[in-house]
């Protein structure tokens, strides 16, 4: 159960979460919970059949629901909505914002800020956090605990910094971002040469570019290019645990989800769909609206729109017949094997 300080009448539900209010107006409701944790004060949805029940048993203050589920909660306070989930997001995200409250900028007393910096005046910076030369950061950015911004990064306003995240030298950052603990952006690219038995270094001298309305999750890392940019596309979502490399292009919208990697050069299109431990090799392109399944290995290309699956990955529907086939494999080799004893036999 989330409690908020703030808590919310009817109209101001009403208002942010959209939909048609019916039941009680004098409430005020303060947190929200899953079902069997609801009290007088909860929010609860229920916008799937097999929950009627046990929502219509549960003490919750208001349900959010669809209005061909109404009749299954007389006299109750209900705020009807075609997207109940959504309704409930649009007013936690709105609790969230007024328990934060506007906020003082406040930049503690251990946190180091190079003078050549650039920093808006409702700027928050946390205990032990470090930035650097010539680095410009926009209002209503938040910083938290022992972060480093090295020298010539530039962060766009209300982006969020959760703590111990580091940007290396010269990462672009857009507005409304949200980086996770452990973040990483801009570390050298995996570049080497084979010279006389001796692996070589290659400089990295590129940078990390991020668009605006990002989310990188925690322990996630974007290496700079060798020589231009690593980006990420507007709007685009980044689980936890996933490794970009250098010079790798993401459009705009894609979701990355946890322990993704791609391999330098990768160019990813716009609201693509990377379910978790997909691997991609170097310099392939996966089209826009594709789709690629839980674990699958890319070694080549995908075209706008293909739904692929399996390492190596191809055509997700075939793909999943040769995964349900393979159990029948050993019950094959048997009646194989037999019939070639038969035929040995004869």
């Amino acid at each position: 159960m989330k409690r908020f300080e703030t808590k919310l009448s009817t109209e101001m539900i009403a208002a942010i979460g959209g939909g048609k209010w019916q039941g009680k107006k004098e409430l005020k409701l303060s947190n929200v919970c899953e079902i069997h944790e609801a009290n007088d004060e909860s929010i609860i949805f229920c916008e799937q059949d097999k929950f009627i029940e046990s929502a219509a048993k549960s003490p919750a203050g208001l349900i959010i629901t669809k209005p061909e589920f109404v009749n299954n909660f007389p006299k109750r306070s209900l705020l009807i909505s075609e997207k109940p989930y959504l309704s409930l997001m649009m007013i936690i995200a709105y609790w969230q914002k007024q328990d934060a409250g506007e906020g003082v900028a406040f930049v503690h007393p251990t946190a180091i800020v190079a003078e050549s910096a650039e920093i808006a005046e409702d700027v928050s910076i946390g205990a032990y956090s470090v930035i650097g030369a010539k680095v410009k950061i926009a209002k209503g950015v938040k910083i938290g605990i022992g972060c480093t911004i090295d020298k010539d990064c530039v962060i766009g306003k209300n982006t969020l910094l959760y703590d111990n995240v580091r940007l290396y030298e010269n990462t672009q950052v857009g507005a409304n971002c949200i980086f996770h603990s452990g973040v990483v952006l801009g570390a050298d690219g995996f570049g080497f040469l084979l010279i006389e038995e001796i692996q070589q270094k290659i400089p990295q001298v590129g940078n990390v570019i991020i668009h605006d309305n990002v989310e990188i999750g925690a322990n996630s890392c974007i290496d700079r290019a060798t020589l231009g940019s690593t980006v990420v596309g507007e709007g685009t979502k980044i689980d936890n645990l996933v490794q970009i490399g250098h010079n790798c292009t993401i459009g705009k919208h894609s979701i990355i989800c946890a322990q993704v990697g791609l391999a330098g050069s990768t160019i990813v299109g716009d609201y693509v769909y990377l379910a978790g431990q997909v691997g991609a090799a170097g310099h392939i392109t996966i089209g826009s609206k594709a789709m690629v399944g839980a674990q699958s290995g890319l070694a080549s290309s995908v075209p706008e729109g293909a739904r692929y699956f399996g390492t190596p990955a191809m055509n997700a529907n075939l793909g999943k017949r040769i995964a349900v086939a393979q159990k029948y494999l050993p019950e094959m080799l048997k009646a194989y094997r037999k019939e070639l004893k038969e035929k040995k036999d004869d």
